[in-house]
């Protein structure tokens, strides 16, 4: 056992297996071109077999080479996760951005990929120790020949990478050949985190000029809900089977339901700050650093403003437009591995309307949603769907995944419903805005996808929830707000797009930056192209975001424009 264990000429072969594993795996998952695929096996596997034959002990070259071991593990766990494409600039944000309850609810109950990845690149490590302390070492017969070939093989893959570039326009290196791609995503990402931090005060100059339109001191009260991880497609008001929205359900004309809406984003800390601010109507990322968003426009019309959350601070763009406002309370600031459902948001509101004096206001908040392991969403009584805790989140598990799933929205639509009956009882012109960031997938196909914020997007994950309620003193103040609202109700929406102008509009506010036409509110509403907010930030045409012929069937299907 000790001699098959020090033996180095087996452990060079684990090792180079080991670091072809991800592009092993993608030559059949990735929806490149052949040629593509076969650079992306010659090229690295001609490196690899070279770059463990200049030491004698492939155990040194493979801590010199631990990045690569880091960057593969990552990606054949996201492969287990999604099923295809590179480490996304989004995915290593998320491992810094996120927290411990999140990534260990997740972890658990992905436990098949998990222990793969644990025992394959953890047991290289081990060998790789072994390797280094042995004292056999490779042969310089050994070394040389099997250098000589990585060399041919890289070789070869060079000469294909010419031709590629030369038949295939839109091939790139950078984008399409592990490890390539994954280490020049890192790069990017940690070029964004650092962008975060040294362009952190370039907004504090910025000025949005918000003005009020009407000539009133008419009391308003407008509270904003910005939903997680909630996917239209399991909501009963757009027709879904299931009773999970009795409360919205019940309001009937009062409430205006947009059944074509799409996020731009499948990543919260892409979306939301696309909903809090104008940006996504600028054709920027870029001017997160330099603007200030909608609660900021609010307080600067005279409104009094307010932001609970029910989300952890992470030190991103969503913090900064969060904490624009008069009032932030972050709920679980105090608290580190607790779970708190979204219902303790309610005595925030509770407690804010109760000084409430007759002014202005706006409430902003920020659930937690949808967001997995969806049966510690809400509590025990609200499980309405049953049985809803599965023991782990396979595939075998999907009925009562969906079963825990649906009761999120069935307690989203809750939670929306005590915020509606609060602003009823008010007796003055008030609206509710609800939204989602992004939606989820849940092994719908067979794809077999779970989850969200995956490099390529699906019809689950982009379509979203756009309800909007106002109480009949809105509607009797505002009738031109309202009769747009409803004559716009099937037209297509860019929730990230329109969000901003939409809520600014009914409360007679305008900036420098506000367009009339990106109001669902106005009845000028032209809807805009609807685009899709790539890994590298770019604003591209929805066709050009990689959804795939399900995808396609699943808006058609359900009637919405492409």
């Amino acid at each position: 056992m000790k001699r098959f264990f020090t033996n180095q000429r087996l452990i060079y072969w684990i090792f180079v297996v080991v670091l072809m594993i991800p592009n092993i795996g993608m030559f059949y998952t990735e929806s490149t071109g052949l040629l593509t695929r076969v650079i992306a096996v010659l090229l690295p596997v001609g490196c690899y077999m070279a770059a463990f034959t200049l030491r004698r002990r492939p155990g040194v070259m493979f801590w010199w080479l631990f990045l690569l071991v880091f960057i593969g593990a990552f990606q054949t766990f996201l492969l287990f996760l999604y099923g295809e494409s590179p480490i996304a600039v989004d995915m290593y944000l998320n491992v810094v951005t996120t927290n411990v309850t999140e990534a260990s609810e997740l972890l658990a109950n992905l436990l098949g990929g998990l222990l793969f990845v644990i025992g394959v690149y953890g047991g290289s490590i081990a060998l790789a120790i072994v390797s280094q302390r042995a004292s056999t070492t490779l042969d310089e017969s050994f070394r040389h020949r099997w250098r000589r070939m990585g060399l041919c093989l890289a070789a070869a893959g060079l000469l294909l990478l010419g031709v590629n570039y030369a038949v295939d326009k839109r091939f790139r290196l950078l984008n399409d050949v592990f490890p390539v791609n994954g280490v020049y995503n890192m790069v990017l990402a940690v070029e964004r985190f650092s962008d975060g931090i040294t362009r952190a005060d370039d907004w504090r100059t910025f000025d949005a000029q918000a003005h009020r339109t009407r000539q009133d001191s008419v009391p308003e009260v407008y509270v904003l809900i910005v939903g997680e991880t909630a996917r239209a497609a399991d909501f009963a008001i757009y027709g879904y089977d299931r009773p999970t929205t009795p409360r919205l359900s019940a309001l009937g004309d009062s409430i205006v339901a947009f059944s074509d809406a799409l996020t731009m984003s499948n990543t919260t800390h892409k979306s939301v700050p696309l909903l809090l601010s104008a940006v996504a109507s600028e054709g920027s990322m870029d001017s997160l650093y330099t603007q200030r968003g909608l609660i900021n426009a609010f307080a600067g019309a005279g409104f009094a403003t307010a932001y609970y959350s029910n989300q952890r601070r992470n030190h991103s763009f969503i913090d900064r437009f969060g904490s624009e406002a008069d009032e932030v309370h972050f709920l679980k600031d105090s608290l580190l591995l607790a779970n708190v459902y979204d219902e303790e948001l309610l005595p925030l509101v509770d407690d804010r309307l109760a000084r409430y004096d007759g002014g202005k206001l706006l409430i902003v908040l920020h659930t937690y949603g949808s967001h997995f392991k969806y049966h510690d969403r809400y509590p025990e009584q609200m499980a309405y769907f049953n049985p809803e805790n599965p023991v782990s989140a396979e595939m075998v598990m999907r009925d009562q995944l969906v079963n825990g799933y649906d009761n999120t929205i069935r307690y989203a639509d809750h939670i929306a419903g005590e915020i509606i009956a609060r602003l009823d009882s008010l007796d003055v012109p008030a609206a509710v805005i609800y939204t989602s960031d992004h939606g989820e997938d849940i092994y719908d196909d067979k794809r077999g996808r779970l989850l969200h914020a995956s490099p390529v997007p699906t019809y689950w994950q982009v379509h979203v929830p756009l309800v909007v309620w106002t109480s009949g003193e809105y509607r009797t103040s505002y009738p031109e707000k309202w009769s747009a609202l409803v004559a716009n109700a099937s037209r297509p929406v860019a929730t990230n797009m329109v969000l901003y102008h939409t809520v600014l509009d009914m409360a007679g506010i305008a900036t420098r930056l506000t367009r009339p036409e990106l109001s669902l509110a106005g009845a000028g509403y032209n809807p805009p192209e609807r685009l899709y907010v790539t890994d590298h930030n770019e604003f591209v045409p929805l066709n050009q975001a990689g959804f795939k012929r399900l995808d396609l069937d699943e808006f058609s299907r359900r009637g919405i424009s492409f």
